[in-house]
């Protein structure tokens, strides 16, 4: 962490005007805003998308920021991949094992925003539409993973999930108790289901004769922003071209908010307690009896009611279950207020939170220095570390979030796919050694030092495979008894830029061509060092030239060998592991094929005891780095700031401890908030 405190005047009521009311800056004297004091206002470039978070949309960073914010539930995904429970809201159990039963207890302290209990059918709701049973068809996806085409007359949710697709049966629901059984066991259980949509709210928009048909109107400017399609010279967040999970969308370009603006206050009303009984009755109903005609306004009102134009313009469907409740959304960002029908045990620490994306990066880190921005998390490049560090009475933070890896195509006729290598004895096998001698060669060290390092000093090799955030795990241990086995995988993870030792297999310079979105400086300088690198080791490294290198990383096989990707945490991490490297997974874009692997996820998917998880998740990346088939380097680089302030000489203003560095690439960002909870 850098620190920087230096005394200087700052134009506190100019910030203040500016996130307060939108006006024009006032003069320095003007005195400060009484109610700034209890209001914090944060900058980013993520804009908010949805909060339907079953959606690609609703995956999308800015979306998981702001749902981190305003819903809670019965767990939260940490950085580091452990599911903490909130028994505030209720428990989550697993009381059998043959068949996997898994029992949901919903406490007396779980209420939506607009003071309605919640309920087992909140739940069931969100099974019927992620467990893909009561869809009639499976929709195309757009570019942004939406679903495509007409679907206002099927039942389409259409965003089945990888875990919940195995608990076919309608859930049982009992009192405040909702169990779930599944077909066969799944690894991902204790965060397969959770509440998303309210039912009352959603049944009521649906069901109700008198309620407007919804969408009444499309929003403006409402796509799916997926991950971070960053602006040339802006060092990389999420990832516009990591590999996404099963149903997600796997890519789409950043967007500017919606222009529609709720009415500034306008939160959603108490319900009639009879009422919202009345309408979360009616969808448990429907999807009990798989009742149709109920099924397919429901399935329509579900997959649009959390976008960001749909939220801005009816304020019903701010309806959420954390701290803070949305009270407005513009093309500006998010303005989020006290949930005083919060009843948990993480109450709001303050009285208002603004997030703010209409900042560039450098004008965030101005604004903090200026007491327009409390926080800021602005992406992370040597101007902008340069300007931050310079800055008055601002503290710097710097962190790691989503590893940076080198995956291989094994397929698509390319170097390292033994169809290449037809001639040889056994053709696997020299593309396999073909592979682990070119990894060996990769300058790990090199590009920590001179790529990242300079934007935070704590940066070192990584060895994660699987996703994970903003936090460092042990090297996995080594598969197998061969020593011979054992030296390829340590060569391989302790790549070093030095020549490989001579094999049959390379006995003449190959051609590499390496894929990556160079827009963002870091893997820009990944790739020249995998150049210089490569040139010394005997193959000649080339850089493919794609306008659009996330969809050519996964519809383009043809024409990359090795690709650099940031992998992204996901909200089901270990059918996410799998389906990136399962022969024919989902989002196996590799062509990576291993039966004896596949047996290793097989047991990795349907392991009930979480406990035993990680040690065969390290199990999986032992392997995979052995047969050359990924190399992780070193996690992308983010940084976040925080203004400095003591209650003596800054009055009427929120006094902070520094906040962590915000990580993008996370699929939970609850914990992140922890600084706005009590």
């Amino acid at each position: 962490m850098l620190r920087t405190r230096v005394g200087a005047t700052r134009g506190v009521a100019a910030g203040l005007v500016v996130v307060l009311t939108g006006a024009l800056a006032a003069c320095t004297s003007d005195p400060v805003d009484p109610a700034r004091a209890g209001t914090v206002a944060v900058g980013v470039d993520l804009p908010f998308v949805s909060l339907n978070g079953a959606t690609a949309a609703g995956r999308a960073p800015g979306s998981v920021l702001v749902r981190g914010l305003v819903q809670f539930g019965f767990t939260t995904l940490a950085a580091d991949g452990t599911v903490e429970q909130d028994a505030s809201f209720g428990t989550v159990e697993k009381v059998a094992d043959d068949p996997l039963t898994v029992r949901y207890t919903i406490a007396p302290t779980a209420r939506w925003s607009d003071g309605v209990a919640v309920t087992p059918a909140d739940l069931l709701l969100e099974w019927a539409a992620r467990s893909g049973q009561l869809d009639e068809v499976v929709p195309e996806l757009d570019a942004d993973g939406a679903p495509a085409g007409d679907l206002d007359d099927v039942v389409a949710f259409g965003a089945t999930s990888a875990a919940l697709a195995h608990a076919s049966a309608v859930p049982a629901v009992d009192g405040a108790t909702l169990t779930v059984v599944y077909d066969t066991p799944v690894a991902d259980w204790q965060v397969a289901l959770d509440v998303n949509l309210p039912a009352h709210v959603v049944g009521r928009l649906a069901l109700d004769p008198a309620a407007p048909r919804f969408p009444a109107q499309e929003p403006t400017a409402d796509v799916t922003a997926q991950a971070e399609a960053p602006a040339p010279g802006a060092s990389g967040t999420a990832a516009s071209d990591a590999t996404p999970a099963p149903g997600a969308a796997p890519d789409a370009t950043t967007t500017s908010a919606p222009e529609a603006t709720s009415t500034p206050g306008a939160t959603a009303a108490p319900v009639p307690a009879q009422d919202a009984e009345r309408w979360a009755a009616a969808v448990v109903t429907a999807v009990q009896q798989q009742d149709r005609a109920a099924l397919v306004p429901l399935s329509r009102v579900w997959r649009g009611a959390g976008r960001a134009g749909a939220v801005a313009a009816d304020p019903t469907l701010t309806t959420t279950t954390g701290p803070y409740v949305l009270e407005r959304v513009d093309d500006g960002g998010v303005e989020a207020v006290r949930n005083e029908a919060y009843a948990g045990e993480r109450p709001a620490a303050f009285d208002r939170v603004r997030l703010r994306t209409d900042l560039d990066p450098l004008a965030q880190v101005a604004a903090v220095g200026s007491d327009e921005l409390d926080v800021a998390a602005p992406l992370s490049t040597a101007d902008v570390l340069a300007a931050a560090v310079d800055a008055d009475d601002v503290t710097v933070v710097t962190g790691g979030d989503a590893v940076l890896q080198l995956v291989v195509q094994e397929a698509a006729g390319g170097a390292f796919d033994p169809a290449a290598h037809a001639s040889a004895a056994d053709p696997a096998a020299a593309a396999a050694e073909l592979r682990r001698a070119f990894l060996a060669g990769v300058p790990r060290e090199q590009a920590v030092n001179d790529v990242v390092a300079p934007l935070w000093e704590g940066a070192e090799v990584s060895d994660v495979v699987a996703a994970q955030v903003g936090a460092e795990a042990p090297a996995a241990p080594q598969s197998g008894d061969a020593d011979a086995e054992d030296a390829d995988a340590g060569d391989a993870q302790a790549g070093d830029g030095r020549a490989p030792a001579t094999t049959d297999a390379a006995p003449e310079r190959v051609t590499v061509r390496v894929l990556a979105n160079t827009a963002d400086p870091v893997r820009a300088g990944v790739v020249d060092a995998l150049v210089e690198a490569g040139r010394r080791a005997g193959f000649d490294v080339e850089p493919v030239e794609a306008t659009d290198p996330a969809g050519t990383l996964r519809t383009r096989p043809e024409d990359w060998d090795v690709a650099v990707v940031p992998v992204v945490q996901e909200d089901l991490p270990v059918a996410a592991l799998a389906a990136r490297w399962r022969t024919g997974g989902a989002t196996n874009v590799t062509g990576h094929a291993d039966a004896a692997l596949d047996a290793t996820l097989d047991a990795l998917v349907a392991q009930r005891d979480p406990a035993v998880v990680p040690a065969q998740v390290a199990e999986v990346s032992a392997a995979l780095v052995a047969s050359g088939a990924v190399l992780p380097l070193v996690r992308t680089p983010v940084v976040t700031l925080t203004a400095e302030r003591s209650a003596d000489e800054d009055p009427g203003l929120p006094v902070l401890d520094p906040v962590p560095a915000l990580t993008p690439g996370a699929a939970d960002l609850t914990w992140w908030w922890r600084w706005t909870r009590r």
